[in-house]
């Protein structure tokens, strides 16, 4: 895979008593600097999933499309260094590429 390749990223996120804790203004901040960064470096979603009401394990489960893995790992630095987004949230990703489904199954 080149850098240059689109990367698919799901991530699975339960959000943590600190970021309760947080004003409203606070929190609010933190998803206006989330998203701003998201958008710079080009992220595209695909799907995002409540699952508040209906799993005690994830609140949220989403589905991104990244122009490349530079990208991916400039957000991943981003995270772990600017949000210190494991101080909010609990989460795991998972990344690949995009794959067809047409052919799943076809004799």
């Amino acid at each position: 895979m080149d850098n240059t390749t689109p990367i698919i990223r799901v991530f699975f996120a339960k959000m943590k008593p600190d970021f309760f804790q947080l004003s409203e203004e606070e929190q609010g901040q933190f998803m206006a600097r989330d998203r701003a960064n998201l958008d710079a470096l080009g992220m595209k979603a695909i799907s995002m999933i409540d699952c508040t009401k209906t799993d005690d394990k994830w609140d949220y489960i989403g589905v991104e499309s990244w122009p490349s893995m530079e990208a991916l790992e400039q957000r991943e630095w981003f995270e772990k260094e600017e949000l210190q987004i494991s101080r909010y949230v609990v989460y795991r990703v998972h990344w690949g590429v995009e794959q067809s489904f047409e052919e799943y199954g076809q004799a």
